[in-house]
């Protein structure tokens, strides 16, 4: 399916089903970019730590260090990942609020730390070109 949208000036966010299955079917040069979602869990940290190995060589790839509570849990995740960058999305509330409610967390707290994390992370996403380079 990806094959079939690659082209110039387009852009394409795919979020997959945890597990490295997805990894495992991508061929080179359909990926610019791979998000790694970690959570400070042994069996989530497994997880990323998988999908960082099958990451095709050719792709950028970033690390989202999801429902971080202090620093333990960010040393802990950074530790899994290795010298990975890391972007860390704080545990938030308004997260479990909006699920709650069936609304998206930016319509329930807009100003919340993991909102604004993930808004951040957006914006970085956007201002990447498609090979990688900051325009």
């Amino acid at each position: 399916m990806l094959g079939e949208l690659e082209g110039d000036g387009k852009t394409t966010i795919c979020d997959s089903e945890a597990g490295v299955a997805t990894l495992l079917r991508l061929q080179p040069g359909q990926t610019d970019i791979v998000l790694v979602v970690a959570q400070p869990g042994a069996k989530s940290l497994d997880v990323a730590r998988r999908a960082i190995e099958l990451a095709p060589e050719d792709t950028d790839l970033l690390v989202v260090a999801n429902r971080v509570r202090d620093q333990a849990d960010l040393e802990v995740i950074q530790t899994a990942v290795g010298n990975r960058e890391l972007v860390v999305v704080p545990e938030d509330d308004a997260i479990t609020r909006a699920e709650q409610e069936g609304l998206a967390p930016i319509d329930v707290d807009p100003d919340a730390p993991a909102v604004r994390a993930l808004i951040n992370l957006g914006e970085r996403l956007a201002a990447l070109s498609p090979r990688g380079e900051r325009v």
